[in-house]
């Protein structure tokens, strides 16, 4: 798997992170960002959104897959959840190389690693990390659909600079695949200039800005 930098002329995306001012999210009010780079393989017609929302403890995630033909073999810990439809979600909070990699499938297998890149990355095992997350899945009549919060204070055992302040920023990418489902297919939000599939890209993420009050 190949790896390039990101061409001088390209725009960073950017997506504003919506402040929290109900007791729990209200995905009808949060924006949307759309991996709406197809990459790699001709389109297939999956397509995927993500919402975020933060309040002083917690980033909240939303992600959304329109598919048909979900796949969802791996339930184990660490597994390869990339062969099965997934969604991942990669961010790196501070100024540091370092990101972490958050990828699921239906069954709520987690792939969660941190590092400055695959080959150096860290692979977690996270006790109960599930209710850590309060990891949420549910099917829809045209996918499916991811949700789960991940604690500031899980964040700062590896970041201990990090902090959610409004118009602060932290930088990642959004990303659907499926490896080995019946039509193979790569997703990003922030496009990626690898000749092949590669998600392990930090030199190409977004900008994701801490909204203001």
């Amino acid at each position: 798997r190949g790896r390039g930098g990101r061409q001088p002329d390209q725009v960073m995306r950017s997506y504003t992170i919506t402040p929290l001012r109900t007791e729990a999210p209200v995905w009808a009010e949060v924006p949307t960002l759309q991996a709406d780079n197809i990459l790699w393989l001709p389109d297939v017609g999956v397509r995927m959104v993500q919402q975020m929302c933060y309040d002083a403890q917690h980033l909240y995630v939303r992600q959304q897959a329109w598919e048909q033909n979900i796949r969802a073999e791996h339930s184990g810990y660490l597994q390869q959840v990339c062969e099965d439809s997934c969604m991942e979600f990669f961010f790196r909070p501070t100024e540091r190389p370092d990101y972490f990699n958050v990828e699921m499938n239906p069954n709520k297998a987690i792939w969660l690693g941190v590092g400055p890149c695959i080959q150096e990355l860290i692979r977690l095992q996270v006790p109960r990390v599930h209710t850590m997350l309060d990891t949420q899945v549910e099917f829809t009549d045209t996918g499916w659909v991811l949700k789960y919060q991940i604690p500031f204070a899980f964040i700062r055992r590896f970041f201990p600079d990090f902090e959610a302040k409004e118009g602060g920023k932290i930088y990642g990418n959004a990303y659907k695949c499926g490896d080995e489902t019946v039509k193979t297919h790569y997703l990003a939000w922030s496009p990626i200039g690898c000749k092949e599939p590669m998600f392990h890209c930090p030199e190409y993420f977004g900008c994701l800005i801490f909204g203001t009050y």
